[in-house]
């Protein structure tokens, strides 16, 4: 019988993250939960900027890995330190709400992802692009809600519903059992993580439990992310027998079919050109959910396919070079 959930050590890796990271531990250090029963660490992956400094103002478990290694290695780094067997993993941009702790020990259940609350109710910019982008990737499961209440992520339904690791409560035995074959920064390490868990145990998903994740609006914040998390996607979903691969794959077959017609007749280029417009037309309507979410999307769309695209063509490279 599994022990009961009452003593966390709550892992916050960072690289970089003096943005966030001070509403993050403000937090953290003051969890409407007994001190002797929580830890707090924070694990360094060789930030340049304020990130020390702001450490050293809470009382936390201080790790620095001196260089950046990755997220991967900077939450495994934590893992084998903590003090206790069941972990939290907070990301620096998320704050969870002060009885994060008090109520997952109520609910004594992991693996568990409590209800991350990233939307702002903004009705321009990034922020409401992405709510509008994850309400279709992720319907029905997103947004969390008490009407709809907790759900739990199988095998089933994997792909389709919101998941991470931004706060995610495990076992430390169940953490280290579940890693992936490679621990370099593009490789997808948290969903085949998450993927192998939930092959050995469902992951509740629940509104009992909260936090606020910072997600970033601005151009130059947004833009470099975008084209990061390209790799991390395709490392997972585009491979062979991934949600997304046969799509990809047509994908491909267009562009190669498109070059080759306008190497044989430039005036044949406008006929992917114009495809490629019609295209993100559709999906621009799709995504709307109002009229004002028609020129969010509109501006926001091309920018964000773009840095994607980028990363995932990076991905690609790799991979026809051997390096994936």
């Amino acid at each position: 019988m599994a022990e009961p959930l009452t003593s966390f050590s709550v892992i916050v890796p960072v690289y970089n993250g003096a943005e966030t990271l001070d509403a993050c531990l403000t937090a953290l250090t003051g969890q409407d939960y007994p001190k002797e029963r929580y830890e707090v660490i924070v694990v360094d992956d060789g930030s340049t900027d304020a990130t020390a400094q702001i450490a050293a103002r809470y009382p936390v478990r201080w790790i620095s890995l001196g260089s950046n290694q990755g997220r991967i290695v900077a939450r495994n780094t934590g893992a084998q330190a903590a003090r206790f067997e069941t972990l939290v993993f907070n990301d620096a941009r998320v704050t969870p709400e002060r009885e994060l702790l008090a109520k997952v020990g109520k609910l004594d259940y992991e693996p568990l992802i409590p209800d991350i609350r990233d939307f702002d109710d903004s009705r321009w910019g990034f922020a409401r692009f992405f709510y509008l982008l994850r309400c279709r990737l992720y319907a029905p499961y997103y947004p969390l809600s008490k009407d709809r209440g907790d759900f739990w992520i199988t095998e089933e339904n994997f792909d389709r519903a919101p998941k991470g690791t931004g706060c995610f409560v495990c076992s430390r035995g169940r953490w280290i059992a579940n890693q992936p074959e490679r621990s370099d920064r593009e490789t997808s390490d948290d969903t085949r993580i998450l993927r192998k868990i939930v092959a050995t145990k469902p992951i509740l998903r629940t509104v009992a439990a909260s936090a606020r994740y910072q997600q970033r609006t601005d151009f130059m914040a947004v833009i470099p992310h975008t084209f990061r998390r390209g790799p991390l996607f395709a490392d997972y979903y585009l491979r062979p027998g991934g949600r997304y691969y046969a799509p990809y794959a047509v994908l491909w077959g267009f562009i190669l079919l498109s070059l080759l017609l306008t190497g044989l007749d430039p005036r044949y280029g406008a006929i992917p050109a114009g495809l490629v417009l019609t295209a993100l037309a559709g999906v621009v309507v799709y995504l709307s959910r109002c009229w004002s979410d028609i020129l969010v999307a509109a501006v926001c769309l091309p920018a964000v396919a773009a840095a994607f695209g980028l990363g995932i063509l990076k991905w690609q490279v790799l991979c026809f070079f051997g390096k994936r």
